[in-house]
Parts: structure tokens; C-alpha cells; sequence
């Protein structure tokens, strides 16, 4: 492929603000340089870890992993989100797409990072996993969605990142099931900084600045900081292995499977009708068929094409980060701290020419004996003609809040906590479609020709193009929390610390959801909801032995839509020797619904006879009452999807330098949320609220009034209903996950420079998932179950080197939904190189070569699915350049 290298950099209003930032805080620092300069020396702070609302404690019990500051500008990521996908415990990163499939942005708009491979993470508005900035909770995002983006955060305020691999809710409350990751922001800086960094690859290139400044006075300080990033477009077509199709039928060749083609593809289908004198099988009067054996069956009309390819890869992005923070000591004892965030995407994703199908009629009704009936179908893009636009899918999402601390010191080591939280976030999804009523229409009056769309009127075309469809959601949140801890009463072994606590939250939503025309919104409709959370919360570390730590820990979340939960946790940490610890823990935790989720539509999906539809019954239905109306999609009444964990681990550090670690954990997660089968006995008996059987009419009309298209069965009658099944999202589904961490690290001094070695990884051992009372092993196909990452690390003199290789385990393919003569799919390895050189304590370069051999993905012959395993851009280099002043 051609390297094409853009100059990417922001454009001058970008620079201009970021001009205009450095010279106003740079002339608030030598303004209060003065005062600066008197400052007395700072005392120590003890800080609370991540997984413990207790100072100076750390999380017992539960494996934690970090990513210092350091580390995270030797890694140079351009969002946090690829910084996350280093780690091989964010199974859903991890040689992976370190945000979200384009093919889906529609449905799944925010990047949600996923510890221990939780399923049904695309099923649920929410999360399973986590997200904090400097301890504390941060506004959700997302259309139809509500979680925080980590890539909300610009990369220049980091710190660090904390990860607690274990279930939280204890402590935290909803989400916390398969951890917790925090991110931890400066609270101060001091000087000007600046960024640069370019990143080019085939067909690729993408730029990001960033500027921070700040200053000190005496007894505070203050930092602003602004980023702004920009990429290229990827297309399909643009890498080797992004095409999908039809396998040929030995694995062998990939062929083009698009339909809606700018040369029309379709079909032309005979039907025979026979008359039932011809074989006594067949009913009177006789039936249609297309068997070739009558002189019936199908030929095909033009060929398929590749549309697939002009889809986003990697959609284009724009970004803006803006982030600050102040703080200052009001008295001796109470201090204030205050960060605030603004940031901006869009995210650009084409997609398939648009275009349409038309069908004839099947024959329905009495022929004449073997009278033949032809039945036409074709598919056609719109993209032969001149009044045809592109009209990519466009991701909006704008999110800022604001964050004021107060911290008081009360007598005998006490601390009084006060924190509270506002954001408001705005997600929209504007994406294209076709006016189906005025295609219809030219179709039948002779103006539009599927068979020659290039050649109708581009005026009418643009008209039947003329039609958007929107997802727009706001959401805001409000919360205070206060937290007071400190030492209860000394033991032999040590001071008993306690934190307790209370939050309470507000969370409303409004989504507004609907399809337009360039000169008709009446279509668009806004719904809304809210819910408050009180919330209280309590921790204990108890010294039993000087040896031995136990950590019990509760919280009490009263939510006024669906209800309350209360979720303990106990730990442990013993060191038998000063060089080993063995730690384990048991609590329980849970992923809550979200104020999004009863603004989802559910749907009438059909009304089928019994015939079609077998409903077991097991007696419960009226022989006499046929049919089946059916409802799927969303806005069911859901509850938590709750969790048991267990984990029992070991950190030993048998010699200077080295550092050997295991974690083993067990996850037995409930209520999740799935859909129920309407043709299992099981699904029947285990879930009877979702099948009403002999409705009454009341029963009919209330549950038509709660889907959204309702309307159009408004007057149903109950008599011929034997059973109303709701197959909408709820929680009927159970999984069961166990697995393995592990890593081991080594550092020395050499003459040459520091040398360090590491290994480390996650291995699933059993991931089974339940439903419908059938158990189905989630790793016999299609799921890598280890991940790998090993590295080589050097460092001398302003001088660092490292050598990281991912591994991804390849996976049996399933013969069910694989292509032919594929049987598995093969490891994915991936070496990056990072470089660096620090010319002075000021200046610094740096050079990351990712996937620096080039590696293609495995293939995975998948029908119609991309023909890839795991994810990535091939070899990119990003350059770097950071400055002090």
C-alpha cells in the first residue's frame, strides 16, 4: 500500500486558543511567582488507594494493577482507551479494536472498556466494569447508552491509572462487577507544557497537541490544560484483510456478497402451479411451487459487488479536550479542590451506498393446472445516479461537568470528605436512510427504474434521499458524597480504621429519537426519565495479627424505579514471610439499570398462528385460541444484573528486584440480561411473566400501549390469542466465569543501563453461559481464552528502550456458522517498540513503532462478517514531542 503522510496538524483557531491559553497562564505564573516563592514546603499527603475509602490503607484482598504516569507517556497513547488496550485483562481492547465497531456505532456510540470478559456487555445500556476519575463517579454518556467514555480524558493531566480486578460494589455501588479502573488526574502544575505527536501508517496518518500551564501560590495552585486530536478515514477497502462476503465452498476464495449493486442484482423465480389430481399429497386445490422438477426454480440476475468496502475501518474522528483544576487551603484545616472537563467528538462513518429492493408478489390463490407465474426481484444502488450524495452516519458527543472537594481535618487523624458532581452530556446519532413511501410510489408510476436508476431524474432521487433518522440523548447527574475516616481503636497488631458514609444522586435522561426530512421534523418525539440514589456505605481494616488483615466492607443503594440492594465484601491479606502475600476475597456486586433503558422502544415483532410459533403450552392455553403476538426489543421492566465473586491470590518478591504474582478468580453472575425463547419448555416454566396465556382484551390493549408501534394493532381482539409472548430485553440469563492472572517482573542494573523484564497475562479457564435453562461452553468456539504481553525494558542516561510482544490465543472456529475446511483460527502476535531520549529535563522525543513487524490479522472465514480475527491498523509509527517551559 502507498504510505500517505498528510499534515494533520489543527488547524489555526485550534493553535490560536492554545496560544492564547499558554500566554494568559503564563502570565498568571510569573504574576504569582512572588507569592509562589514563600510557600512553605508541603506536608505529606496520605492518599486512599483505589478499591478502600481508607487513607493509608491499601485494598485487601483484591489484585490491583497500575500504569504510572511514566509509563503512560512512554506509551504515548492518543486516548486513554488505547492505553487500556495494553492490558491484557481488558479483554475487549487487547489486540482489539480499542473502540467501538463502526459497522455498530448506531447502537453502541461509547467505548466501554470490559475487565474478565463479561458477556452481554452490547446488550445493556450501563457497564460491568467501572469507570472513576480521581475516586469519584463522572456523568455517563453515550446514545441509548450510559457509561463514561475513558476517552473523555485527555492524555497530558494523567497520573496514573488504578485497576482493582475484583467486583467493587461494596464500596463504590452499581457496576463495579468485573472491577474497578481509576484514573487518576494532576491536582497541580507548575510551568508550560507542550505535545506534538503525528502518527502515519498505510493510508493513515493522524495528529494530536496538547497544552497545559499552571502555577503555584501559597497554599494553592492552578492548571488549565487543552488537547485537540484528528485522524484520517480508514475504509474497508484501504487494508488487505477488510473485505467480507461469501466464502467459496472450500475456504479458498472470498467472493463479493453485496446485492444493492451500481449494476442491478437480482432474481427471476418460476413457480408451476399444480393442481392436486397431480400427486394425492397435495391439499386441494392445488399449490404453487418452484420445485425444478415441475419446470419451476430461480435464475439470477447480475453479480454482486463489493458496496461493503466503501465502510468505515476506522472512522474519521475529531477531538477536544479541555481540562482544569485548582485547589486551595481555605483554613489550617479545610482545604478546596475543584477540576472541571469539557470534551468534544465527532466521529464520521460511511457506510454501503444506499439503495433498495423490490419484489414481486408470491402467487398466492388458484392457478390454472400448471400455469407458471414469474416472480421478480432486484436490489439497486442509488449510487449510479448524479443526484446520489454520500451521507455518512455522524457521531456527536459533548460532555463537561465540574467537581468540588472539600476536605476538612478533624482531631485524631479523622478526615472529613465532601465531594461533589455535575455533568451534562449530549449524544446524537444522525445517520441517512431512503423515503421507502416516495420510492415505492416512482417505482409503480414508471419514474424510477430499478433495472436503470441511473437514468431517472437526479431531482427525484435526491428526494428520495431526502431522509434522515436521529438518536439524540441527553443525560445529567447531580450527586454529593461525604465520607468520614479514621482510626476507631488500637489492637497489638495495629489502629483499626473505619470509613463510613452516604451518597445521594439525581439522574435524568430525555431521548429523542425519530426520522426527518430536510423540511419535516414531525416525526421526532422526546421522551424522558429520572431517579434519585441514596445511598450508604461502610469499611473496616482490622490488624487482627501483625501478620494478617481483614477487610469487611457494605453498602445499602436505595433506588427509587426498581428498588434496593445491599452488597457486602470480606478480604484478606496474610504475609506468612516478609517477602510473600496471600490475599483473597468474597462480596457481591451488580450492574444496575440505567435511566436510558425505559426510554428504549419495545416492538410488536408479529402475530403468528400456533401452527408456525409452537408455544409449549403445558396445558396452561385454550385449545381453541390460535395465534401468538410477539414482542421484542427493549423497555421492559429490568432489575439489576447481580454477581457473586470469589479470588484467592498470591504477590512474592523472593529476591531484590523480583516480583511474581497470581490471581485466581470465580464469577458467578446472575439475572443477566438476555431474551427469552418462545419455543422452549424451560424458558416457559422459568419465566411465566413472560408469557400470558387466554389474555384478556385488557391484557391485549395493555401490552400493545407498551411498544412502540402499537398503533398499528390498536383494536386487536383477545378471542384468537392463546398467548402473549414478551421476548424484550429482561433478566432471564446466568453465566459463569472462572480464570487465572498471573505475572512475574525482574529488574537489574547492568553497565550497560537498567535492564527489566516482564510477563504477564489472563487466562479464562471456564466461561459458561445459561439460557433458556440450556448451558452453552462460551470457549469450545470462537473466543481466544489467553492473553499474553511480555516485554524488555532498558534505560540509561535520559535514554529508554522497550520491546513489547502481545499474544492473543487463537480459537476453534465453529463449524455451524464457519466456512468451509477452517477448523480454527490462528494466535495473534504483535511486537510495538518504544524509544525515547531526554535531552534535557525539559525537552523529550520519542518514537512508537506499533505492530512494528506488520502483522496481518489471523483470517476467520466467516460468511458476510469481516475475514478477520482480532483487530489492527498494521505497522504505525507515532512521533513525538514534548516540552517544558
Amino acid at each position: 500500500m502507498k504510505c500517505r503522510q498528510k499534515n494533520k496538524f489543527p488547524n489555526h483557531k485550534v493553535l490560536a486558543i492554545a496560544s492564547g491559553v499558554m500566554a494568559a497562564l503564563a502570565t498568571l505564573q510569573s504574576s504569582a511567582q512572588g507569592v509562589a516563592d514563600q510557600t512553605n514546603e508541603m506536608e505529606e499527603v496520605v492518599v486512599t488507594a483505589t478499591g478502600t475509602l481508607i487513607r493509608g490503607v491499601q485494598p485487601v484482598g483484591s489484585q490491583t494493577l497500575s500504569v504510572d504516569e511514566a509509563a503512560i507517556e512512554d506509551l504515548a497513547p492518543a486516548t486513554m482507551n488505547e492505553l487500556l488496550g495494553t492490558l491484557p485483562q481488558v479483554s475487549n481492547f487487547f489486540n482489539n479494536r480499542p473502540e467501538q465497531d463502526p459497522r455498530g456505532v448506531g447502537r453502541n456510540t461509547i467505548n466501554r472498556p470490559n475487565l474478565r470478559n463479561l458477556p452481554g456487555i452490547n446488550s445493556a445500556s450501563g457497564a460491568t466494569t467501572l469507570i472513576l476519575v480521581d475516586g469519584h463517579r463522572m456523568g455517563p454518556v453515550g446514545v441509548e447508552q450510559s457509561s463514561f467514555d475513558p476517552d473523555m480524558l485527555p492524555a497530558i493531566v494523567m497520573q496514573g491509572v488504578e485497576i482493582v480486578t475484583d467486583g467493587g460494589s461494596s464500596i463504590y455501588g452499581a457496576d463495579a462487577v468485573g472491577g474497578v479502573i481509576n484514573f487518576k488526574t494532576r491536582d497541580e502544575f507548575d510551568g508550560v507544557r507542550v505535545d506534538l505527536g503525528y502518527d502515519f501508517g498505510d493510508e493513515y496518518s493522524s495528529s494530536n497537541v496538547a497544552v497545559m500551564a499552571g502555577t503555584k501560590w501559597q497554599g494553592g495552585s492552578g492548571y488549565l490544560a487543552l488537547a485537540h486530536s484528528e485522524r484520517d478515514q480508514l475504509r474497508n477497502r484501504d487494508v488487505s484483510w477488510g473485505n467480507d462476503g461469501i466464502w467459496s465452498e472450500d475456504g479458498s476464495t472470498l467472493n463479493p456478497a453485496d446485492v444493492q449493486c451500481r449494476q442491478a442484482v437480482g432474481s427471476q423465480t418460476t413457480y408451476v402451479y399444480l393442481p392436486s389430481f397431480v400427486n394425492p399429497l397435495i391439499p386441494p386445490p392445488g399449490v404453487w411451487s418452484d420445485n425444478a422438477a415441475v419446470g419451476g426454480g430461480t435464475q439470477s440476475l447480475g453479480a454482486p459487488c463489493d458496496n461493503s468496502g466503501f465502510g468505515s475501518y476506522l472512522p474519521e474522528q475529531d477531538r477536544d479536550w479541555l481540562y482544569g483544576g485548582i485547589s486551595q487551603d481555605l483554613t489550617d484545616r479545610l482545604s478546596l479542590k475543584v477540576k472541571a472537563y469539557y470534551s468534544q467528538r465527532e466521529l464520521t462513518v460511511t457506510g454501503d451506498p444506499r439503495g433498495g429492493t423490490v419484489s414481486d408478489p408470491a402467487p398466492s390463490g388458484e392457478g390454472a393446472p400448471f400455469e407458471q407465474y414469474i416472480q421478480n426481484q432486484l436490489s439497486f444502488s442509488y449510487a449510479a445516479n448524479s443526484g446520489y450524495v454520500e451521507a455518512p452516519r455522524v457521531l456527536d458527543i459533548d460532555v463537561w461537568g465540574v467537581t468540588p472537594e472539600f476536605t476538612y481535618e478533624l482531631n485524631n487523624d479523622w478526615r472529613l470528605l465532601t465531594t461533589f458532581h455535575y455533568s451534562i452530556s449530549n449524544s446524537k446519532s444522525t445517520g441517512s436512510g431512503v423515503n421507502q413511501l416516495l420510492q415505492s410510489e416512482s417505482i409503480a408510476n414508471g419514474s424510477l427504474n430499478p433495472a436503470n436508476v441511473a437514468a431517472a431524474d437526479p431531482s427525484l432521487v435526491a428526494s428520495i434521499l431526502d431522509q434522515y433518522e436521529v438518536k439524540d440523548t441527553e443525560q445529567e447527574m447531580l450527586y454529593g458524597r461525604v465520607i468520614a475516616d479514621g482510626p476507631l481503636f488500637s489492637l497489638p497488631a495495629g489502629e483499626v480504621r473505619v470509613a463510613v458514609g452516604a451518597q445521594y444522586s439525581d439522574q435524568s435522561a430525555k431521548l429523542l429519537v425519530g426520522e426527518f426530512t430536510s423540511t419535516d421534523r414531525s416525526g421526532l418525539q422526546t421522551r424522558s426519565s429520572d431517579r434519585d440514589v441514596t445511598s450508604v456505605f461502610a469499611e473496616v481494616s482490622v490488624p487482627v495479627v501483625e501478620s494478617l488483615t481483614l477487610s469487611l466492607s457494605a453498602r445499602y443503594d436505595d433506588y427509587s424505579d426498581f428498588g434496593d440492594t445491599t452488597n457486602p465484601n470480606v478480604g484478606f491479606s496474610w504475609m506468612p514471610v516478609e517477602w510473600l502475600e496471600i490475599f483473597g476475597h468474597w462480596g457481591e456486586s451488580f450492574n444496575a439499570p440505567t435511566p436510558i433503558d425505559p426510554l428504549l422502544p419495545g416492538f410488536i415483532r408479529g402475530y403468528f398462528p400456533f401452527a408456525a410459533f409452537i408455544v409449549p403450552d403445558g396445558g396452561q392455553r385454550d385449545p381453541s385460541r390460535l395465534d401468538v403476538l410477539l414482542a421484542e426489543g427493549a423497555g421492559g421492566a429490568l432489575q439489576p444484573q447481580t454477581a457473586e465473586i470469589w479470588s484467592l491470590g498470591f504477590n512474592m518478591q523472593p529476591v531484590d528486584g523480583l516480583r511474581i504474582n497470581m490471581n485466581y478468580f470465580d464469577i458467578e453472575f446472575n439475572d443477566l440480561l438476555g431474551s427469552v425463547n418462545p419455543q422452549s419448555a424451560v424458558a416457559v416454566q422459568q419465566n411465566p411473566d413472560k408469557f400470558i396465556f387466554n389474555p384478556t382484551q385488557a391484557q391485549v390493549d395493555e401490552f400493545l400501549s407498551q411498544m412502540a408501534n402499537g398503533d398499528q394493532y390498536a383494536g386487536l381482539p383477545a378471542g384468537p390469542i392463546g398467548v402473549l409472548v414478551d421476548r424484550r430485553i429482561g433478566n432471564t440469563d446466568q453465566a459463569l466465569l472462572e480464570g487465572l492472572d498471573f505475572g512475574i517482573e525482574y529488574s537489574h542494573q547492568t553497565s550497560f543501563g537498567q535492564m527489566s523484564y516482564g510477563l504477564s497475562g489472563t487466562k479464562q479457564l471456564d466461561f459458561v453461559t445459561i439460557s433458556n435453562g440450556n448451558a452453552s461452553d462460551v470457549l469450545k468456539y470462537d473466543t481466544s481464552d489467553l492473553n499474553l504481553v511480555a516485554s524488555v525494558g532498558w534505560a540509561r542516561e535520559g535514554m529508554r528502550g522497550n520491546l513489547r510482544v502481545k499474544y492473543s490465543a487463537g480459537f476453534d472456529s465453529n463449524p455451524a456458522t464457519g466456512a468451509a475446511n477452517q477448523t480454527s483460527v490462528d494466535d495473534f502476535v504483535v511486537a510495538d517498540l518504544h524509544l525515547a531520549l531526554d535531552v534535557d529535563d525539559s525537552l523529550t522525543f520519542s518514537v512508537n513503532v506499533e505492530n512494528l513487524l506488520d502483522e496481518e490479522p489471523p483470517e476467520w472465514r466467516l460468511n458476510q462478517q469481516p475475514a478477520y480475527g482480532f483487530w489492527t491498523l498494521g505497522r504505525v509509527v507515532k512521533v513525538g514531542i514534548s516540552k517544558t517551559f
